[in-house]
């Protein structure tokens, strides 16, 4: 009705009715009156419709019996009147009021006037059809006076008494208002049927909760057995992990509680890892102190009065010279010269100082094989300024010559060759062609230099491989690496790297 009345009070003809003079009113009403016709035939249920100004003045009225439409009241907005009866007729109404306000001008505020829509009550006889919950159920829809607008047992119009629309012990009355048109729709029931279906409601619910009951169980068994139990698991692990540290979880599925255990699992192996890490760093730290210290006593043991030495070398090369023996004489000097280098005070020295004292090296092997074995020298130019430990190369030569070439009948050579390999090597490597090393023999050395440490040294072995390889670690760490190859009759060939820096000086 608010659509329909809304498009009608606001089309173009019945709005200009309301501000049209009398005589502009009687050349209109044919169309007004076509107008309204159309639309009582397209609307059912609406019998009549009049048109009042705002004091209440009749413009205009259609409709079978248009007296019907008596007693109206000026409304501002849509309302809705109680049912009546006129002239004791078996015909009930309604009249539906709309008010019409001076929009098009923009006087929103100014009522022009109202339009009075007249319809039958048995239009809502339909709609109760039918809608009884129960057999012996009553519903109503009653008007704001209490009267019977419709009802599906047939008790139109009659008026209902206060106390017939309250509960009591025997009848259950429920009462709905509607704000649009202040009606009412009532339903009373009786008690009776109003709990009748109780029990299934009861068996229903019993049912239902039997159900709820089982699946709380399934949940809490979930919740459980693949969440609690193993969080309780996981925490009874890291409590026990301490007194038993090599436990560790066991892990099934991919869920999350599987993948903290596993990230667990991986952080304790991790933790063994760096512990075992720390005991072997702190076992390096205390053998690498233990041999500076066994270094020192080693060379307080072996301290003697160099000057008197270098004196009685020098005694020596004279008398060689006052005799004429020159080869003597060179003998003599290029031994002083080895010893006034083997034990000066300097640890690292260049590598041209280390050549220089293989050069005066070679000169007594030369002297004493009478030239039967040469020892030839390559250095890169570029390496000749390098740092390294001292008496890294002397010992392997001697070693060469002595355990390689001594045995020959023919005449042998060593080469000694020093070269820096890019910006981050420097390698050092002692070659000769003497009778090489058999297989196992040469096993069994790697294993002793490679295990023996400097304590276990003594004598002549002070001097040997065990004693390089030791020194290198000492100084250099897993940064050098030591290589013997060997071939029975065709020789032997040692290589030593060692890290040098970028500005030309070794590491040590």
């Amino acid at each position: 009705m608010y659509s329909i009345l809304t498009l009608l009070s606001y089309e173009q003809t019945i709005y200009d009715y309301f501000t049209q003079t009398p005589a502009e009113q009687v050349n209109a009403h044919k169309g007004l009156s076509s107008l309204l016709s159309n639309m009582m035939m397209t609307q059912d249920g609406i019998v009549g419709i009049a048109l009042y100004d705002d004091r209440l003045n009749k413009l205009a009225e259609i409709g079978k019996d248009p007296g019907l439409i008596s007693k109206v009241k000026m409304v501002n907005k849509l309302s809705y009147s109680d049912v009546f009866r006129p002239n004791s007729s078996s015909d009930a109404y309604f009249m539906v009021s709309y008010p019409v306000y001076d929009l098009l001008n923009g006087n929103y505020d100014k009522q022009l006037g109202m339009i009075v829509v007249l319809m039958r009550a048995q239009k809502f006889a339909s709609y109760m059809k039918d809608t009884e919950i129960t057999e012996r159920e009553e519903l109503y829809l009653l008007d704001s006076g209490n009267t019977v607008i419709s009802s599906a047992r047939g008790k139109e119009y009659r008026r209902l008494r206060e106390e017939e629309l309250v509960s009591t012990d025997e009848v259950f009355v429920s009462v709905v208002e509607q704000k649009e048109t202040g009606w009412k729709i009532v339903s009373i029931m009786p008690t009776d049927d109003l709990y009748r279906g109780m029990p299934i409601v009861r068996s229903f619910i019993l049912v239902i909760s039997l159900i709820m009951f089982g699946i709380l169980a399934v949940l809490l068994w979930f919740c459980y057995y693949i969440v609690i139990r193993p969080i309780r698991n996981l925490t009874l692990f890291v409590k026990n992990s301490v007194a038993n540290p090599v436990w560790r979880m066991k892990v099934e599925g991919n869920d999350e509680i599987s993948m903290l255990a596993d990230n667990l699992n991986h952080m304790l192996d991790e933790r063994d890892e760096m512990g075992e890490k720390l005991r072997q760093a702190q076992r390096v730290l205390y053998e690498t102190e233990l041999a500076k210290q066994q270094i020192q006593v080693l060379a307080y043991r072996n301290q003697i009065n160099p000057h008197f030495l270098y004196n009685t070398f020098e005694c020596i090369r004279a008398m060689a010279l006052c005799y004429d023996a020159e080869e003597i004489a060179e003998i003599t000097m290029a031994l002083s010269k080895i010893f006034r280098y083997a034990i000066k005070g300097e640890n690292v020295v260049t590598v041209e100082d280390e050549i220089t004292n293989i050069q005066e090296y070679a000169k007594i092997i030369h002297y004493r094989f009478g030239g039967r074995i040469e020892v030839e020298i390559d250095l890169q130019k570029v390496a000749r300024g390098l740092k390294i430990i001292k008496l890294i190369l002397q010992p392997i030569v001697e070693n060469a010559i002595f355990h390689g070439l001594e045995q020959k009948l023919e005449e042998g050579k060593v080469w000694v060759r020093v070269w820096r390999t890019g910006l981050a090597d420097l390698e050092l490597t002692v070659e000769d062609n003497g009778c090489g090393i058999e297989q196992k023999r040469l096993e069994e050395l790697l294993h002793q230099m490679k295990h023996r440490s400097l304590s276990s040294s003594s004598g002549k072995d002070s001097i040997g491989l065990s004693n390089i390889y030791q020194r290198l670690r000492l100084f250099y760490g897993e940064r050098a690496s030591l290589k013997i190859e060997s071939r029975p009759g065709e020789g032997t060939r040692v290589e030593i790297f060692i890290p040098c820096g970028e500005e030309g000086e070794g590491h040590v």
